[in-house]
């Protein structure tokens, strides 16, 4: 009998011996904790700004720092039939976040998952007495999935006692939403000329590509403040597509951008051939915007876009579902 317990405690001891002495093991465990710190540092990165904390204009800018001289591009306020002023935005109540790591050397790759949840809010407001319209405001609750990876390297640092540190190299964009109704397919971005003009273009993204295309954190999308830029958005309605009047566009699209739910804005998107519309209901989705600026006092600042299609169930009707595609790229202003 004590012949067997020693036995047993001299290999319990051995196992734990090989556990405690696997570098690969422990290597991996003294470096994730730096990764998810750079994760946590990084303003390119993260989910701030998609939620506007309530009911917002259907385009609104608050926090960021514009050249109110110059006008806008496009109206603050966008109609819903005669009279009436739609609002509607996201109230987060939960976001968890989930990093799995694959460490290979000098490369590792953090596939990042959130789950963000609240109530999407949405208000009708009569234009002639500026009241609710209670019968066709509603709020329900919803649930969205995003992925995107995150690629960390190994550099030379000599400045470190290590001799080296780890750094954000590149990411994918963050992509997701609820239900497999709607999708984005492409965002293009164009610049506009001091005529209003289309000229060149500056950056396209497709759907096919999003899963591997990493952007490089050092050369991240860039726009010079109050520049003016076209957006297009391509996307997928796979029905059936509740419309709301004879164009036959069941969903709509927008770019939020900004950095947190105090700095932020929202344009829409519109597929209805009008101005940079070149074709109705293509499922085409097009709009002007003048950049914003990189904040008082600042020469760069770095901000997250979301660009979004939502059906028109999702907005007009309280019991339609809720569904959503989304993708989000960082992007830079400098003055």
């Amino acid at each position: 009998m004590r012949l067997i317990m020693k036995l047993a405690t001299i290999i319990l001891v051995l196992l734990v011996s090989c556990t405690s002495n696997d570098p690969i093991g422990s290597d991996q465990l003294n470096i994730e904790p730096v990764l998810l710190s750079l994760l946590d540092d990084d303003s390119a990165l993260g989910m701030d700004g998609f939620g506007s904390n309530g009911d917002m204009d259907l385009d609104h800018e608050v926090g960021l720092e514009s050249e109110s001289e110059l006008g806008r591009l496009l109206s603050d306020t966008l109609l819903y039939g005669q009279g009436y002023r739609v609002r509607f935005g996201r109230r987060i109540s939960d976001k968890e976040r989930s990093v799995d790591f694959e460490i290979d050397g000098d490369t590792a790759i953090g596939s990042v998952t959130y789950n963000i949840m609240g109530e999407f809010i949405v208000r009708v407001i009569d234009t002639t007495n500026l009241e609710l319209i209670d019968s066709l405001g509603f709020s329900k609750e919803f649930s969205s999935y995003f992925y995107r990876n995150i690629r960390f390297v190994k550099e030379e640092n000599l400045n470190s006692p290590e001799g080296y540190s780890w750094e954000i190299d590149a990411m994918t964009p963050l992509t997701g939403g609820t239900g497999d109704k709607v999708n984005i397919s492409n965002v293009s971005v164009y610049a506009l000329d001091s005529l209003l003009q289309i000229d060149e273009l500056l950056y396209s993204f497709d759907i096919d590509e999003s899963g591997e295309l990493y952007i490089d954190r050092d050369n991240l999308p860039s726009y010079t403040s109050f520049d003016k830029i076209l957006i297009q958005a391509e996307v997928i309605n796979n029905g059936p597509e509740f419309t709301m009047d004879n164009s036959g566009v069941g969903e709509w699209v927008f770019i939020n951008y900004g950095r947190s739910s105090m700095q932020r804005g929202r344009k829409r998107l519109q597929d209805l051939g009008l101005s940079f519309d070149q074709v109705a209901n293509d499922n085409i989705h097009s709009g002007a915007m003048r950049v914003h600026g990189p904040g008082p006092n600042q020469v760069r600042g770095i901000f997250r876009t979301f660009y979004e299609t939502i059906d028109l169930a999702t907005l007009f009707v309280s019991d339609g579902g809720y569904n959503t595609s989304v993708w989000s790229i960082p992007y830079a202003v400098e003055r």
